[in-house]
């Protein structure tokens, strides 16, 4: 037998052995029972719409189907992370098992960026997805209102329309600036569509127009707040309109 044919044939074997090893390691580890559940919860900016008590009541069916003790092989995780994802605040759910033996769940919330307060029906939350979320008797996010003077064909997402879109892209042009989240306490959107946005601290009426050119107008609001009210006096106008290319209306 040739050296190269007793090297193919001692890697091969070599192979093998592995093999059944970590399958017999993976067979013995499956058997093992669960020890402990441990659910993590990210943090979106201190929201917390679901707790461990939640997470662990809908892995145990409602308390119909134990998880604790049971043996890895047992346990369809995929259909556990469904159970945790039935949960509407719950944007994602990682399961899986660590080496001593927990049940280890990693869960990802999902993060409203407005609420909309609806003359018509219940309020609730969109995020940063465009989904719509029910409200949360236990907890309330600080986030702008918007409140809509006509309805709207959303069902579960607010990019179902055009409009929706632009919306949206305007929640989140608000959302990840710092000095507009701040300041944005509500926007009201009116039954042509236009856009009147309600300040935090000053008590101006802001005329936005249409939810377009988002960098163009929010520039200009900005040159209001840190040049125009400084000089004229922040009480001295009760509305601003950005409606106008390249104008700052004030009265």
């Amino acid at each position: 037998m040739s050296r190269e044919l007793k090297t193919i044939l001692f890697l091969s074997v070599s192979a093998f052995i592995m093999l059944v090893i970590i399958g017999f390691t993976g067979v013995k580890n499956g058997a093992k029972p669960v020890n402990n559940v441990l659910v993590n919860i990210q943090d979106q900016n201190g929201d917390f719409f679901t707790d461990q008590l939640e997470i662990m009541s809908l892995l145990n069916a409602g308390n119909t189907d134990y998880v604790l003790g049971q043996s890895i092989s047992m346990l369809d995780l995929k259909a556990l992370e469904l159970r945790v994802e039935a949960n509407p605040f719950v944007k994602e759910a990682q399961i899986y098992r660590d080496v001593k033996g927990n049940l280890v769940v990693n869960v990802e919330q999902a993060q409203p960026i407005a609420r909309i307060f609806n003359r018509n029906g219940p309020d609730q939350y969109i995020d940063a997805d465009g989904t719509l979320l029910p409200t949360n008797a236990r907890h309330t996010a600080r986030v702008p209102i918007l409140e809509l003077e006509r309805s709207f064909s959303w069902a579960e997402n607010i990019t179902e329309t055009d409009y929706g879109k632009d919306i949206l892209k305007m929640l989140k042009y608000v959302e990840k600036d710092e000095f507009w989240r701040a300041q944005i306490a509500q926007i009201v959107i009116a039954r042509d569509g236009e856009l009147t946005l309600l300040p935090q601290v000053t008590k101006q009426e802001i005329k936005f127009g249409m939810p377009d050119d988002l960098e163009g107008k929010f520039k200009k609001l900005k040159i209001f707040y840190k040049e125009i009210l400084p000089n004229k006096g922040w009480n001295t106008y009760s509305l601003v309109n950005l409606k106008f290319k390249d104008q700052i209306v004030c009265e």
